[in-house]
């Protein structure tokens, strides 16, 4: 999306450097001016351009590197003037999906590695969607369009780190991100956050990079907005830059992105809408760990990029959790014997991960669930569960994605709320039917798979702008 931008600001205010620009032949679906259009933006992991002179090219030129091409991050970015849109799918480099035009199932990143074509009909034709045009920028690339910007500012709300991306962020805080750091932050796939004790693995891998990739986007493109692209002076830097380092289709024309960056030019990044492709885990015959779409959760999304439908808000966020999503602590503070792990049952059948089962140190007056800072959704999901309501409350010593319920003896009952008025509720056994002298230990312990929401960066807190 920086090299969206960066294009963009070529056609505005670089259009005597426009064909200098390296483009690329394909065969793409048509486009109408000022109609809704769809970009393909990739981030490749050419490493042509890097010197092995750089202080920190170890990480990305040492043993082990690969060599050629691949789309390291890809992304289908929706442009809609008429209704004022911007919106944004990432896709999993991991997905599992016939290549074109072979047919042959590999990765999809690796259709890169055959052609720029194979990639743009690979993903036309497993997805269907539509695309327009072509925006690539490599390693190279993406640091000095980053560093040209200044920086983009990112809160972080703890320390976190990638050892194999070069991630390195030290404490809580606003930080500005520089070409290097911005890189590895894109490309972290193996994250770890510090819990104040210790150092913990991020479990989300590349669904939980994909996220994160979208909030740089945003801190990008709100930089690129305070800087007043109005000032030839202020973008001389960045169109250098793009003129560089930015692989455009030969279809796109200068006054198409003229266009493009007049109607966008003060649009507010957080009405931008974001999507990631929804899959599950799967292992090849060969013994790979790959992904497969998940097409009944995919549909509604897919959908939005086919221009089959509009979404109905035009404010975006990460989408609301599943109950997946959630690993849940619960702590029996009722005074009743066995009642946390009945409820942990219940929870379990409705699809939330399960963590520590186990005693309160105290009885409280009201039943709580806590969450992680910016987790607060993931807490009124399993609230939504509890009778009667639960607080709800903020613990900044939670990781991201657990949630502590702490049952109070006005607890009364569990039930799903997809159940409504007149569904079936689903009740916790009473305690009197626990077998004599069980506790919560000597009952049966349920197993779940969680998905890995993983962590992304969280606004700051009230009052602090990252800036």
């Amino acid at each position: 999306m920086v090299a969206l931008l960066a294009g963009a600001a070529v056609a505005g205010y670089g259009w005597w450097n426009y064909n200098q620009v390296e483009r690329t032949e394909l065969d793409l679906a048509a486009s109408v001016p000022d109609e809704p259009q769809n970009f393909l933006v990739i981030g490749s992991d050419s490493r042509e351009d890097l010197s092995a002179d750089d202080p920190n090219a170890a990480v990305f030129l040492g043993d082990g590197a690969p060599p050629g091409r691949r789309s390291d991050s890809m992304a289908i970015v929706r442009v809609d003037p008429g209704q004022d849109r911007i919106s944004m799918l990432s896709i999993p480099r991991d997905l599992w999906v016939p290549i074109a035009p072979s047919g042959e199932e590999e990765r999809i990143n690796s259709a890169f590695a055959v052609s720029t074509q194979s990639l743009v009909d690979t993903i036309q034709t497993n997805l269907g969607i539509p695309i327009n045009h072509y925006v690539e920028v490599d390693f190279s690339g993406f640091q000095d369009l980053v560093n040209t910007i200044g920086g983009v500012p990112v809160y972080f709300d703890r320390p976190v780190r990638d050892r194999n991306s070069g991630l390195s962020i030290d404490g809580a805080g606003c930080h500005v991100l520089d070409g290097y750091q911005g890189l590895a932050f894109a490309r972290s796939r193996h994250l770890e956050w510090n819990d104040g004790e210790e150092w913990v693995d991020d479990p989300s891998h590349d669904i939980g990079r994909m996220r994160r990739q979208q909030e740089l986007t945003r801190a990008a493109m709100a930089k690129l907005r305070s800087l007043g692209l109005s000032s030839v002076t202020k973008v001389t830097g960045l169109v250098d830059a793009a003129v560089e380092n930015v692989t455009i289709d030969d279809q796109l024309g200068v006054r198409d992105l003229l266009g493009l960056v007049s109607h966008f030019a003060d649009f507010d990044p957080g009405r931008m809408q974001t999507y990631s492709l929804p899959v599950v885990p799967h292992t090849t015959s060969g013994g790979a760990a790959v992904e497969l779409l998940d097409a009944a959760a995919a549909q509604p999304m897919l959908d939005v990029f086919r221009g089959v439908v509009t979404p109905a808000v035009t404010t975006t966020t990460i989408p609301p959790p599943d109950a997946r999503d959630v690993t849940v602590t619960i702590l029996n503070g009722t005074g009743r014997q066995g009642e946390a792990r009945r409820v942990s049952w219940v929870l379990s059948g409705g699809g939330f991960g399960l963590g520590e089962i186990a005693e309160a140190p105290s009885q409280p007056e009201r039943s709580t669930v806590a969450h992680a800072p910016g987790g607060r959704p993931m807490a009124e999901l399993v609230a939504a569960w509890i009778g009667p309501d639960p607080e709800i409350v903020e613990d900044a010593a939670l990781p991201p994605g657990q949630v502590r319920l702490v049952l109070a003896p006005e607890f009364d009952y569990i039930d799903d709320p997809a159940n409504g008025d007149e569904g079936t509720t689903t009740t916790v056994p009473p305690a009197a039917q626990a077998a004599p002298g069980a506790t919560d230990a000597g009952l049966p312990v349920v197993t779940t798979t969680t998905f890995p929401g993983g962590w992304s960066p969280d606004a700051p807190p009230v009052g602090l702008t990252c800036a």
